[in-house]
Formats: structure tokens, C-alpha cells, sequence
């Protein structure tokens, strides 16, 4: 690590080489166990650059061992590696990215990119508060940066004195502090607290409440945003070269489609870009886990091929080791999330899988729902089951746990539009209670649209509006499906149907051809929430859609976070429900047929039980 022989005894006089260093020999020593620190150490040292004594990755080397395409890959359109490039030399100078920024990729600048990116600093830094997102802001901010003189892409400088280091990027200059909205810098301030040198260099770690006057360009960000749908559902060990590299061109063409409708839900500048506030907005109540896919990414340090795991099993505990645990695992690769059933999708591909991951929760709140292992199991699809609202309720209401609504139509304006809800809890009929699920209560449902707009609608906690009358899901024969809507009270002589509450709602109609949604940009009476940014300013829309497809995904929990008998049934309740009805329809079948072989009135009341779905072809589907 760096040439120092305590890391304990530093303070304000130090400058900010020696203390980036000490910090880094704090991460390497904190943060990682001794086996990952000697992976990575090898995963370093075996490609890195020497120059003058002093050994470095470019940015060729880091695409390389990363997986991730650049400009000189003619086969991948993504071109990412100068984007994660500059994001790494930026992080590489943690915690004064105003003066060693942009830094040179050394072991200990890696170090700190690897915690950072990987959120294991909490170990270090006990006192931050926020996560990395104006970290990651600053690191892909390219508009507005300082033209001076800084080495070009995976350069270093003649080594006969310390390498200098340019005089930083403009996001990092500080500016008349005219927001008053702008919080601190918690990581940095944390980082110089943990070093003793709060003072001194409380310039660079911005706690005066500097403004980001910089923005992040479209096509920075584009390049970005590709990679991360790409490889959304990247596991630790794999290179990401295995999801970027040979791209069909329909492959390609979802990723753009998903890329845009994220692009536009962020608050463009005339001049081109976006600035801090509409990033930090954004990222943090719309696409929570947007950055997640870096985790995997950057934890590949931690497990190099050049070493034999099993030498060093017995030496280290396997249960804190990330890559160990990865390479066990690597032969027993996890199934599809989308599982075997009576159907397949004619609305979710990939792409559109990881734009949802972006904001999905698991059953655990702190993982999005492709991190922690939650399937999607075929429950209903009006391609495969028509629009039967006997079919719906025969297949939905069977379902014991949570459930994934995809609607795909067109507008009034005959524009594409993709719309779903994520319920976390069993429907609710007429005639029946919500039942409990086994998804934690703790998950909240949302409202969502997928494009042309990314739009998130989450889920309300006020306990005013945890009533009877408002669940999130409702179905009924007479008024169709409701979704976030006020329920109004059973009477013989009034049949009003549910009428749209709170910031949003969805209704389709009992022939399931015709949704609405509802959104509006107040309103916290409902089951979900105005989506952000919002204006402050009251404005409801309403949008017609023509219903080409509508689908019903059921929730199953990862079964290694659960026990088998729990992860299991919501699937086996549905088969038992389903198998219970085909009996009790084939009595009935039986006993209508006792009338005689010819009987017109037994062939009707066959051909009844078979439209509903329940004796036939369609009585099993499903399950």
C-alpha cells in the first residue's frame, strides 16, 4: 500500500497525496477480508504498467479486465469504456477530487474505487449518511469541466519527481452558494473526519455547500445507461464482455428503446444535459437501484483466476468472501427469472426485465428484484387466456402472493405506452379479504410507466390511507380491474364503480380492451404517491389506452432466503385451488350429463364450465 509505517498517527498537516493514501491503506485493510485483498492485489499487479517505478492500469486495461467495450471494439455499439474510465479516475482522487482529480490508476487509487462502487466504506466511514450519488454525479459530469492540461486517456507522466496531478474538474469548483437546498458532501466529510483533517481540507471536500454548476451530457450518460441495462443481470466472476459482445440487432434495438424512456424522465437543459438537482431527484425516488449493476462489475477485483481457491479455503472464513462464495456457485447457474409455465411473454423481453430492476424491490428492500433471485411465474395473459374476466379471476384470484401487472396499448395519440403495477400483496375480490402473502409487508406497491416515459408512483405509507376501501389491487366482475382506486360500499341499488383516488390510478374496463390512467402531480389520499420531480402545482391528466396486451406475473420469493415450503407456495396453492375447481367442475359435468348423452341442456352447461376455464384445455393453464 502506500509508503507510510503507521496509518494512525496522520493529521492536518499532511498533505492530500499522503492522506488519500492513508485512506486507501484504511479501505484495503477494513474493507476487504485478507483473501480479496490478495485477489485483487494479484489482479492488479499481473496488468498493470510500469513506468518509472510506479505501476498503473490505462483505460485499455481496465476495459479489458472489466469486460466492458470501448471505441476501438467494432463489434459493440455500447462504447462505454471511456465513460467508466473517467467515472474511475475521478473516484480514484476520494476524498479531494478538486485538487489530485482526475487520478492516475494506481493500486491505491483502485482501492478506493472498488469500496466506493461496491458501498463497503461503511466499515470506514460509520459517519456518512448519504449514498455515492453526488460521487457519482461528479464522476460523470463532462460539461463545464476545466480545460487545463490533464494526461490524456491511460497516459502518466515522466517519472523523475511525484506524478502531478491536474488542477481537478469543474464540478468540484466551488460557487456562490445560491442553492440552499444543496446538502453536504457526507462521504468526503466522513473520509476527512476519519483522517483527522476536517479543517484544513474542508476546501475539497466542498462542506462550504459548493453548488454543481457542471451538468452530465446526454451522450455520456447514454453510453452509461446502455451498459448498465445490458448488464443488469451481471453476477460476481462474470465479465461483462459475455453480455455486451455479440448483440442481435433486436437485442440492441430493446436496449435503446429502454435507454430512452430512462433518458427522458431526467430534467434536459436547453443547452443539453442535466444538472445535480434533476440527477440526485431523479436516481433517488424514481430509479433507486439504477447503479447497482456496478457492484458485480467492480467486485470482479476480488477474484482472480491466476490463484487456486482451494489453497486458501482453510485459511480465511468463505462466508466474507464475495468471490468465493461466487466461484462455488458458478457452476449452479440460477435459473431464468421468467419461469416455465402456461405461457410466455409477449410484452417483457431483457431490457425491459432491467429497466424494471432499476427500481423493484426483492422481498428484502435493500436489493432490487433481480439481485435478490425473485422469479416471475406465468399467472395470466390475455394472449394465452383471452379477455375473460372469469379466466382473470379463475387464474389471479387463485394466486397467493404478490404479482407483477405489464399492460401494453396504444394512447389516444396512437403512441406506444407500456404501463404495469407491482403488488406485493394478493388481490382482493368482492367477496374475500386480502389474505397475507410471502412478501414482507415492508414492500410497498408501485405504479409505473415504462415508456414512452419512465414514471414511478410509489407506493403510499400513511396510515390514513391504509382502509378498506382503498387497496391497492381490486377486482370485480361488474366494473373490472382497479388499481389504486377508492372502492365504493356493496348495495343492491348502487353500482357506482370505483372512481380514481389519490396521485394516480389505473382502471380497465370488464372486457379488459380499454385502460385509464390517472396521474397527478398532488395528492397524498391515495394508495400511491405523486411521481418526482413535481411541479408543486396541481395538474391531473388522464390517458385512454387501447389494450393490445395484458399479463400477470406472479412473485416467488429467492427459495435460499426462504424455506422451501414458504418459496414454494404461492405456485403449489395455485395448483391445489386449480385442481379443487377442475374436481368440483367435472362433478358437476358429471352430474349434468346423468340427464342423457344428447341432452342439449348438459352439452350448455358443458360448454359453459369450458368457456370459464374451468373443465378443458384452458383449465390448467397457468399453473
Amino acid at each position: 500500500m502506500g509508503a507510510y509505517q503507521s496509518t494512525e498517527s496522520v493529521g492536518h498537516k499532511s498533505s492530500p497525496e499522503e492522506l488519500s493514501y492513508v485512506l486507501a491503506d484504511r479501505f484495503a485493510t477494513k474493507c476487504f477480508t485478507p483473501l480479496e485483498l490478495t485477489h485483487f492485489k494479484d489482479n492488479f499487479y499481473s496488468r498493470a504498467i510500469d513506468q518509472g517505478g510506479v505501476r498503473y492500469w490505462n483505460e485499455q486495461i481496465l476495459s479489458d479486465f472489466l469486460g466492458v467495450p470501448d471505441s476501438s471494439d467494432a463489434q459493440c455499439p455500447l462504447d462505454a469504456g471511456p465513460v467508466i474510465f473517467r467515472m474511475v479516475s475521478y473516484l480514484g482522487a476520494f476524498p479531494f477530487q478538486n485538487t489530485l482529480a482526475p487520478s492516475v490508476l494506481t493500486f491505491d487509487a483502485m482501492v478506493k474505487v472498488v469500496v466506493l462502487l461496491t458501498e463497503r466504506y461503511g466499515k470506514v466511514l460509520r459517519k456518512a449518511r448519504r449514498d455515492r450519488i453526488r460521487l457519482l454525479f461528479g464522476s460523470l459530469a463532462d460539461v463545464g469541466r476545466k480545460d487545463a492540461e490533464k494526461p490524456e486517456s491511460g497516459q502518466i507522466v515522466e517519472q523523475d519527481a511525484p506524478i502531478p496531478h491536474a488542477p481537478g474538474f469543474a464540478v468540484d469548483a466551488p460557487a456562490n452558494d445560491f442553492y440552499e437546498d444543496e446538502e453536504d458532501d457526507d462521504l468526503a466529510l466522513a473520509a476527512l473526519e476519519s483522517l483527522d483533517a476536517i479543517e484544513v481540507f474542508k476546501h475539497d471536500s466542498r462542506v462550504d455547500r459548493a453548488v454543481y454548476e457542471a451538468r452530465v451530457s446526454d451522450n455520456t450518460f447514454r453510453r452509461l445507461l446502455m451498459l448498465l441495462i445490458a448488464i443488469s443481470d451481471l453476477k460476481t466472476t462474470e465479465s461483462a464482455a459475455a453480455y455486451t459482445s455479440n448483440l442481435s440487432r433486436t437485442r440492441l434495438e430493446s436496449i435503446r428503446k429502454e435507454t430512452d424512456s430512462i433518458m427522458a424522465a431526467f430534467d434536459h437543459e436547453p443547452a443539453g444535459g442535466f444538472g445535480y438537482k434533476s440527477f440526485a431527484t431523479t436516481v433517488t425516488s424514481s430509479l433507486p437501484y439504477l447503479f447497482d449493476p456496478l457492484t458485480p462489475l467492480f467486485e470482479n477485483f476480488l477474484f482472480s483466476k491466476n490463484l487456486d481457491l482451494s489453497q486458501k479455503r482453510d485459511r480465511t472464513n468463505s462466508t466474507d468472501s464475495t468471490f468465493e462464495k461466487a466461484a462455488v456457485n458458478e457452476s449452479q447457474s440460477p435459473p431464468s427469472i421468467m419461469l416455465e409455465g402456461s405461457f410466455k411473454s409477449t410484452i417483457l423481453d431483457m431490457s425491459m426485465i432491467s429497466h424494471l430492476s432499476f427500481f423493484l424491490p426483492s422481498t428484502s428492500a435493500n436489493l432490487n428484484f433481480l439481485r435478490g433471485n425473485t422469479r416471475l411465474h406465468p399467472v395470466f395473459s390475455t394472449a394465452a387466456h383471452g379477455s375473460s374476466l372469469t379466466s382473470f379471476s379463475h387464474h389471479v384470484l387463485t394466486w397467493s402472493s404478490g404479482t407483477l401487472l405489464i399492460l401494453e396499448g396504444v394512447s389516444e395519440t396512437s403512441a406506444a405506452i407500456v404501463l404495469g403495477a407491482y403488488l406485493p400483496q394478493p388481490w382482493k375480490s368482492p367477496s374475500s379479504s386480502a389474505s397475507s402473502s410471502t412478501f414482507s409487508n415492508s414492500v410497498l406497491p408501485c405504479l409505473f410507466q415504462l415508456s414512452p416515459k419512465h414514471m414511478l408512483l410509489q407506493g403510499n405509507t400513511s396510515p390514513s390511507v391504509q382502509r378498506p376501501d382503498t387497496p391497492p389491487a381490486y377486482f370485480s366482475t361488474s366494473s373490472g380491474i382497479s388499481i389504486g382506486c377508492r372502492i365504493p360500499p356493496s348495495s343492491r341499488s348502487n353500482h357506482k364503480p370505483p372512481s380514481p383516488l389519490g396521485a394516480g390510478s389505473l382502471t380497465i374496463d370488464a372486457h379488459l380492451e380499454t385502460a385509464t390512467f390517472y396521474v397527478s402531480s398532488v395528492g397524498h389520499d391515495g394508495s400511491f404517491l405523486p411521481p418526482v420531480p413535481s411541479t408543486g402545482t396541481e395538474t391531473t391528466y388522464k390517458t385512454t389506452i387501447d389494450i393490445y396486451n395484458l399479463e400477470i406475473w406472479g412473485l416467488v420469493p429467492d427459495p435460499t432466503t426462504t424455506s422451501s415450503e414458504e418459496g414454494k407456495s404461492a405456485v403449489e396453492l395455485q395448483q391445489e385451488k386449480w385442481e379443487f375447481e377442475a374436481r368440483e367442475a367435472e362433478r358437476r359435468r358429471n352430474l349434468n350429463l346423468k340427464a342423457g348423452a344428447g341432452d342439449s341442456a348438459a352439452e350448455s352447461a358443458r360448454w359453459l364450465l369450458e368457456t370459464a376455464g374451468i373443465i378443458g384445455d384452458n383449465s390448467r393453464r397457468g399453473g
